[in-house]
């Protein structure tokens, strides 16, 4: 290699590196406006914010969490939304977070959503049972990829956030039963599906 390739690449490689740097820096707006939309109460539901665990606490960094316990009629389940505006690592595929606390995946499945879908999963850990419903959404569509999730974060951070709005991981899960009528929720919470 000649002095002035190996002079070029070196700059280069420089450029790369103080780019890299300086984009940690730089502020992008994140989704706390789309979250703040998402209503706490209504006609037929209420909710209360619930605090991180020391777990969450840790594994979520300076990710933006809203955690909340809703009732819409006589359903009862916890949303947890993941802002990772602030820390990309703390949103991840959620199979990923179930496996770790112990939970066997039975079975895996495509759930439409209003603006595309979401994932239904059956898990059980010993004797017990749950139902989880996860989807990642940029306020317009919703998808279960975190591939897309991955490409959409890093696009927007290498345009400044003019490739559009920061996607948020949103997690469903029953609190009073291991399942719940996901189909009747999304026609009796609609609003879920809006931020």
């Amino acid at each position: 290699m000649k002095n002035v390739q190996r002079k070029f690449l070196g700059l280069t490689l420089a450029l790369v590196v103080c780019a890299t740097f300086a984009w940690d820096f730089l502020p992008l707006p994140d989704a706390q406006a789309r979250l703040a939309a998402l209503p706490q109460t209504g006609p037929n539901f209420t909710s209360r914010e619930l605090p991180l665990t020391p777990g969450e606490a840790v594994i979520f960094g300076k990710a933006r969490v809203m955690k909340r316990l809703y009732q819409v009629e006589s359903r009862r389940f916890v949303v947890t939304v993941i802002d990772g505006t602030l820390n990309r690592h703390a949103v991840h595929d959620p199979l990923y977070c179930f496996r770790g606390a112990g939970w066997t995946v039975q079975r895996e499945s495509s759930f439409a959503v209003p603006n595309g879908e979401a994932r239904w999963l059956d898990l059980t850990k010993g004797a017990e049972e749950r139902e989880a419903l996860d989807w990642f959404t940029d306020g317009a569509q919703r998808y279960v990829s975190p591939l897309r999730y991955w490409w959409q974060t890093t696009l927007r951070r290498l345009t400044l956030s003019r490739s559009g709005e920061e996607p948020v991981l949103v997690i469903l899960q029953p609190v009073d039963e291991s399942s719940l009528d996901w189909r009747a929720l999304t026609k009796s919470f609609p609003a879920l599906f809006d931020f």
